[in-house]
C-alpha cells in the first residue's frame, strides 16, 4: 500500500513538472508512461511504460530520455547491460539533465561503463550545480598528475556550498597547511572526525583552548584515534591553565597505542617506565617502546636499548614473549576516554 501511494505521489509530481499543453503529444506519451509506472493500483509495467517513453523522446520530450536512462541501470526494471544504459544517460545529458551526466560519470570511473571521459560529464554536472558531481571534479583535480589545486579549490568550494561535507573535509584538508584559518570554515561545515580534529589543532593554536577541548572531544568520541593522542597530550600539560590529569592521559595514551599510533605508544611507554599515573612497570614500557620505534617513531629505539640494557634474563624472556605474541597488560585498550575527569 505504501509504495503504492509512494508511486502515485511521484507520478502526480512528475506529471505536474510538465509543460501545460494539453495537444502536445510528448506530454500526452509521457503522461501515458508515468501511469504505466506508477499505477496506485497493480504491478507496474514497465516495458509498455518503457514503449511510451521511447515515443514521448522521438517527438522531443527531455523527460523521457531521463525516464528511459533510469529504468536502464544496474538493478532497475529493464535492465540490459551497460551499453544501453550508457547510450540512454548519454542521450539524458545532452538533453541537459545534470543526474543522468552524473551518474554517467560515475559509472565511466568506476568502469562499469567505458568508451567515454568522466571528467567531461562531472564537468557538465558540476556547472549547473550539482553538488556530488563538483566534489568528484574536485577530487579529480587533487589527484591529477600534476594535480591542480587552484581548481580543486574551487569545484570542492562550489561542492561544499552545496552542503556536500565531504567536499568541505577535503578543502579543509587542502587549505590547512598554508591557510588554516581559512580551512576553518569548511571543516566547521565536515561533519566529520577527522574534520573536528583539524579543527581542534587550528584552535590550538590560536589558543582557543574551550573550543579545541570540544572539537578534540567529539572527534575522540567518534573513535578517531589521534585525538585521543591530541587529548592525552593535552591532559599532561597546563599551558591553558588547566590542572593537568595524568589518569586522564593515560587512557587516551593507551586508546591511541591500541590502534597503531606510533606516537600514542611512545607515550603509553613513558607513562609505564616513569610510573605516571600508573605502578612503575619497565617491561610493559619496553614493549610499548618497541611498538613506537616498530611504527617508525625515531626517539623510541635508542630509548628501548637503553631500557632493556640492564634487565635480567627472565625480563628480557618475558619481554621478548610479549613481542612475540603482540600482547601486552595493555593491549586490550579501554572504553573511550573523556576529557575533563577522572577515569
Amino acid at each position: 500500500m505504501r509504495r503504492c501511494c509512494l508511486n502515485l505521489a511521484l507520478g502526480l509530481f512528475l506529471a505536474a513538472a510538465l509543460p501545460a499543453q494539453a495537444d502536445d503529444p510528448a506530454r500526452a506519451e509521457l503522461l501515458a508512461g508515468l501511469a504505466l509506472e506508477y499505477r496506485p493500483v497493480g504491478d507496474p509495467d514497465y516495458q509498455a511504460a518503457a514503449g511510451h517513453y521511447q515515443a514521448a523522446a522521438a517527438a522531443g520530450s527531455r523527460e523521457a530520455l531521463l525516464a528511459l536512462a533510469r529504468l536502464s541501470g544496474p538493478g532497475a526494471p529493464l535492465w540490459q547491460g551497460p551499453e544501453l544504459w550508457r547510450d540512454r544517460l548519454l542521450a539524458a545529458a545532452r538533453a541537459g539533465w545534470p543526474e543522468a551526466a552524473f551518474q554517467l560519470a560515475e559509472g565511466l570511473a568506476d568502469q562499469t561503463l567505458t568508451g567515454l571521459d568522466p571528467a567531461a560529464f562531472y564537468f557538465q554536472a558540476a556547472t549547473a550545480g550539482h553538488g556530488p558531481a563538483a566534489r568528484r571534479l574536485g577530487e579529480l583535480y587533487l589527484a591529477g598528475q600534476p594535480k591542480d589545486e587552484s581548481q580543486a579549490a574551487f569545484w570542492l568550494a562550489l561542492a561544499a556550498e552545496n552542503h556536500e561535507p565531504e567536499a568541505a573535509l577535503a578543502l579543509g584538508k587542502l587549505l590547512y597547511p598554508s591557510r588554516p584559518e581559512a580551512a576553518r570554515r569548511w571543516l566547521e561545515q565536515a561533519r566529520s572526525a577527522e574534520g573536528s580534529y583539524l579543527l581542534g589543532q587550528i584552535y590550538l593554536k590560536e589558543r582557543r583552548y574551550i573550543e579545541a577541548l570540544s572539537a578534540l572531544t567529539l572527534a575522540a568520541d567518534q573513535h578517531y584515534p589521534p585525538a585521543h593522542l591530541a587529548l592525552g597530550l593535552l591532559s599532561l600539560n597546563n599551558d591553558f591553565g588547566r590542572r593537568p590529569n595524568p589518569r586522564e592521559a593515560l587512557q587516551h595514551f593507551k586508546i591511541a597505542a591500541k590502534a597503531d599510533l606510533p606516537e600514542g605508544a611512545y607515550q603509553l611507554a613513558r607513562m609505564y617506565l616513569t610510573g605516571l599515573a600508573t605502578p612503575k612497570d619497565p617491561i610493559t614500557g619496553a614493549f610499548w617502546l618497541h611498538q613506537a620505534a616498530s611504527r617508525g617513531y625515531e626517539a623510541a629505539g635508542p630509548e628501548y636499548d637503553q631500557v632493556i640494557y640492564n634487565f635480567t634474563v627472565g625480563q628480557k624472556k618475558r619481554l621478548e614473549r610479549m613481542i612475540e605474541e603482540g600482547l601486552a597488560p595493555t593491549t586490550k585498550a579501554p572504553g573511550p576516554a573523556r576529557a575533563g575527569g577522572d577515569l
